[in-house]
């Protein structure tokens, strides 16, 4: 799909190319340096040096020979040293801008890049029998949001919950139901019930080696199908998905499977069959299936133990044979903490070096960093500071509840519940989205809910405030059609500004895309805002000179409106009209 902003550069580049001076291939457009008075600027260097002539020469020979007619959005093409600078034609660039984002409403900044292409995401990974707590969120959001993004470039995407529900712990679960009986509480309050059964009998068992003998009899039981083992794990499972379902929702967050660890349990004799057959891992003298070294400073590793389990790397092994095989992807991306980087480097090299994933097709590990407290210590279940999920997320509603009660006293009931759910929500999804998802991240409340600065609740904001705007014109009947209007008449540089950063979302949604980088988003959200607010300041809209110019200045608010609730909403944040 074609923006604005591609046209231009395409402009740009067909116009250098018709001189015959540079070929398309030693061109490199660029943003100019903030303290340029361009839009988009060549620098010729390359082009000079293949040419044998110095940089500002031909700068200045491309400038004599370039134009520009009345229908184009470029208006001139000036020298500046070995720079090549373009501007725009104003009148046609704002028209253009604000047609795209007219023609094509909730999907401006969409594409088609991915038309015929599969993407499979493997995020959230939450545990079966336990709560989700604030060390899941990150997984969770962060691989939600890249679904939406890959989605609105066109891809076929497919999310996966790679669940957590096999290995040793469920024969201690059972066990532990066995010996002290099921929980009696509904959803969370049962879960947190099993959570406390585990725990006590894990306590106990350090004392008792019976109780590890009776665990690892139930995780037997379970693998070999036992209808009581089976009945209390699928039990377990149910228990689970119920629980946290709600936290999906508040996070806005779906997946298109929930396939467990145990689903590709079958599959692992198979894997183990093919790795020694290849000669890619070989069976030690304790009958351990061991892979061999398949890079230069890769340990190996197991893909079976001499009592004949099974280990992560063999059911993530068939895991990916599934997937090719099902999906046929032609990319599978992995949203998991960055102290699984040996364990995907492994994967992925065995996966490629079996055969299981063919030349093309490509294997993504999106690592992300650890959470603090705000006193700047990692949350542990250890420490004693571990934060559940659905804590953190009330708190944050009622944390932003004050805040909207203490500004909003004319909102209805209803309303303020609605936006300080939103508002709460999105402030904790936007304090982790808005950084490289590698780093560490800080729960700092004050800052994540602040109404100045870059925060979610900022940017939530200037969308109510372009919304109350359009009330103020429109009355009841406002709605999110951008109206008809004179672009000629919207050449202030506030609002030039403006619709420049408008220009600028299709090719932020495609960068977030190339560097997995939710960031990238965030912070075209952020400018816009930012630069709105600018806009606001300088440039009157109910109050504007004639009823022309205040029209074209409802439609360019009305179009911000738009471009920042589709922002946020590839974020997973939803937006109130009122705040």
């Amino acid at each position: 799909m074609e923006y604005t902003q591609d046209r231009l550069m395409r402009q740009a580049r067909e116009a250098i190319v018709a001189t015959n001076l540079a070929s398309d291939a030693q061109i490199e457009l660029v943003a100019p340096k903030p303290n340029i008075p361009a839009d988009l600027a060549f620098p010729t260097f390359k082009a000079a040096r293949d040419r044998q002539m110095p940089p500002p020469q031909l700068a200045s020979e491309l400038a004599s020979q370039i134009s520009f007619g009345a229908d184009s959005l470029l208006a001139t093409a000036s020298a500046a040293g070995p720079f090549l600078n373009f501007s725009i034609n104003a009148p046609n660039y704002v028209a253009s801008v604000l047609a795209d984002i007219a023609r094509l409403g909730n999907r401006y900044g969409s594409d088609d890049l991915g038309a015929n292409q599969r993407i499979v995401i493997d995020y959230s990974s939450v545990n079966i029998a336990k709560l989700m707590h604030v060390g899941h969120i990150r997984s969770t959001i962060i691989g939600q949001a890249l679904y939406n993004i890959f989605k609105f470039l066109g891809y076929t995407v497919i999310g996966d919950n790679h669940l957590g529900d096999y290995g040793k712990q469920f024969g201690m679960n059972i066990a532990a139901i066995v010996k002290w009986g099921k929980p009696t509480g509904q959803d969370e309050e049962a879960l947190a019930q099993l959570d406390k059964l585990y725990a006590q009998y894990s306590r106990e068992a350090k004392e008792d080696e019976s109780l590890h003998d009776a665990a690892r009899m139930w995780s037997l039981k379970l693998e070999q199908g036992d209808p009581t083992a089976t009945e209390l794990w699928q039990w377990m499972v149910d228990l689970t998905l119920t629980a946290i379902q709600e936290n999906y929702d508040r996070l806005g967050v779906k997946f298109d499977h929930a396939y467990g660890e145990s689903f590709y349990a079958p599959l692992n004799a198979g894997v183990i069959a093919e790795a020694l057959a290849s000669g890619l891992a070989h069976r030690d003298e304790g009958g351990a299936v061991v892979v061999n070294e398949l890079e230069q400073n890769m340990p190996t590793f197991l893909l079976q133990r001499s009592d004949t389990g099974t280990l992560y790397h063999t059911r993530d092994m068939g895991c990916i044979k599934y997937r090719m095989e099902t999906f046929t992807p032609s990319q599978i991306i992995y949203v998991v903490g960055s102290p699984q980087e040996l364990h995907f480097r492994q994967l992925f090299a065995l996966s490629r070096a079996i055969g299981y994933v063919p030349e093309g097709v490509e294997l993504s590990h999106v690592k992300f960093g650890t959470i603090f407290d705000q006193h700047g210590k990692p949350l542990s279940t250890r420490a004693g500071n571990m934060i559940y999920l659905t804590d953190l997320l009330n708190d944050a509603r009622d944390r932003a509840r004050l805040v909207v009660d203490a500004s909003s006293p004319d909102l209805s009931e209803a309303e303020r519940a609605d936006v300080a759910e939103k508002v709460g929500i999105g402030a904790v999804m936007y304090n982790d989205l808005y950084q490289d998802s590698r780093r560490n991240i800080t729960l700092e409340w004050d800052r994540m809910l602040a109404i100045e600065g870059n925060s979610a609740p900022y940017i939530q904001y200037m969308y109510a405030r372009c919304r109350s705007i359009a009330r103020r014109i429109l009355g009841d009947q406002t709605s999110a059609t951008i109206p008809a209007c004179d672009a000629t008449l919207l050449n202030h540089p506030s609002e030039l500004d403006l619709v420049r950063q408008l220009a600028k979302m299709p090719s932020s949604v495609r960068d977030a895309a190339d560097r997995y980088a939710t960031f990238v988003i965030a912070e075209w959200c952020y400018d816009t805002a930012r630069t709105f607010a600018g806009f606001y300041r300088d440039c009157p809209v109910a109050k504007a000179e004639d009823e022309a110019l205040r029209t074209a200045r409802l439609a360019l608010t009305v179009a911000t409106a738009q471009a920042l609730k589709n922002g946020l909403g590839l974020l997973g944040i939803g937006v109130a009209e009122r705040m």
